[in-house]
C-alpha cells in the first residue's frame, strides 16, 4: 500500500471564534474517529504478561512446531500498514473537528472556504448535510477566485447512525483520479480511489478497506477487519505470487488471521492458484508467535501436528 499525503483544510483558527453547539456536535460525531477503524496489531513489542514476541521477518510458508509463524509476521505487516492508510484517509477530516462551522443551516453546516495550506492554487471547504438519521459530507475543492459550480469533491462520505454515538455504518472515498485531473495531485497513477466501508453498531465491527485501479495491483485490493467481543480480531485478504510450498509455481493464497488480545491466534490460507490450486492450511500460535498446531489438507499421511486444543477459542467472530 502507498500511504498518501494527508490533505488538510487551512482553517484560520484564530479567526474563527465562537463554540461548538449540540447540533454541531451531532453533525461531527458522524465523522469517523481512527479509534472506531483502526485495527489492533497482533504482533506486539511485548504481550500481556511481559514475554517478548519474537522479532524479525519470517516468509510466508508451511510452518514448523515450535518455529515462528510466518503468517503471524505477514498478519503483522499488513495490519500496520492496513491502519497508515486510514490514518492518511482520516487525516483530511480532523482539522474539521478544531472549529466551529462558518455556515449553521437546520440541516447543513459549511466549514470554509479557505487556503489550501498546501496547494495554494486552491480553495477547500467542508460540507455536511443530515436527512433523518443519515449524515453526508463532502471535502470539496476549486480554484482560486472560481465561481460556486467550480466546486469538485475530492473525498465524499456518509454516515447512517444507528445505536448511539458514532454506532452505525458509514463510508468514506477518495476520488485519486478526479484529484489528478483537475491538477490537484500527482502521483499514484494506477489508482482510480480508495474506499473505507464500516459497520460499528454490533459486534463484531467490520471494516473493509478497498483499492479502486485501473490496472491490477501488485497488492491486495481488498482488506476486511472485524472485532469481536473481549477483543478478538480478525483480518482477510489475499496474496498473490508466494513460495508457500516447494514446487515449480508461485502461489496466489486468501488469508484469513484471527488472534486474540493475549498475543495467541490462528491463520487459515486457502491456495487459489498455484502447485496445489484448492488445498488449506491451518496454524495456530501462542503468545509469543510459535507454532502450536499445523494442519495440512494435502498431506495425507501426516494431516494434522501439535495440539489442536492449544488454539484459541475465536466463536466471538462467528456471531
Amino acid at each position: 500500500m502507498r500511504h498518501l499525503v494527508p490533505v488538510f483544510l487551512c482553517l484560520a483558527l484564530a479567526a474563527c471564534g465562537g463554540d461548538f453547539s449540540n447540533d454541531d456536535l451531532e453533525f461531527l460525531n458522524a465523522l469517523p474517529q481512527r479509534q472506531d477503524l483502526a485495527a489492533t496489531v497482533p504482533g506486539q513489542d511485548k504481550e500481556a504478561g511481559g514475554s517478548p514476541r519474537i522479532a524479525g521477518k519470517t516468509a510466508l510458508a508451511v510452518g514448523r512446531l515450535g518455529f515462528p509463524s510466518g503468517i503471524i509476521v505477514d498478519t503483522d505487516e499488513t495490519g500496520r500498514r492496513f491502519n497508515e492508510v486510514v490514518d492518511s484517509m482520516l487525516a483530511s477530516l480532523e482539522t474539521i473537528r478544531s472549529a466551529p462551522p462558518t455556515e449553521r443551516e437546520p440541516d447543513r453546516r459549511v466549514w470554509g472556504p479557505y487556503p489550501d495550506r498546501r496547494e495554494r492554487r486552491f480553495e477547500a471547504r467542508f460540507v455536511m448535510t443530515r436527512e433523518g438519521e443519515r449524515f453526508d459530507y463532502q471535502l470539496q475543492y476549486r480554484r482560486g477566485g472560481e465561481g460556486e459550480d467550480a466546486w469538485w469533491s475530492f473525498i465524499t462520505g456518509s454516515f447512517q447512525a444507528n445505536g448511539g454515538i458514532r454506532k452505525g455504518s458509514g463510508s468514506l472515498i477518495l476520488e485519486l483520479r478526479r484529484a489528478r485531473e483537475k491538477g490537484f495531485i500527482l502521483g499514484l497513477d494506477l489508482l482510480e480511489r480508495e474506499e473505507i466501508h464500516y459497520q460499528t453498531r454490533t459486534l463484531p465491527t467490520r471494516v473493509e478497506l478497498v483499492f479502486v485501479s485501473m490496472q491490477p495491483l501488485l497488492l491486495p485490493s481488498k482488506y476486511i477487519y472485524r472485532q469481536g467481543e473481549g477483543g478478538v480480531a480478525e483480518m482477510t485478504f489475499e496474496l498473490q505470487g508466494t513460495d508457500f510450498v516447494a514446487g515449480g509455481l508461485p502461489e496466489d493464497v486468501a488469508l484469513t488471521t484471527r488472534w486474540s488480545p493475549d498475543g495467541r491466534g490462528s491463520g487459515s490460507l486457502r491456495i487459489l492458484k498455484g502447485d496445489i490450486q484448492g488445498a488449506q492450511y491451518t496454524e495456530c500460535w501462542d503468545n509469543r508467535g510459535r507454532v502450536t498446531f499445523i494442519s495440512r489438507s494435502w498431506d495425507f499421511l501426516n494431516p494434522t501436528e501439535g495440539v489442536r486444543s492449544s488454539c484459541p477459542d475465536m466463536t466471538a467472530l462467528d456471531r
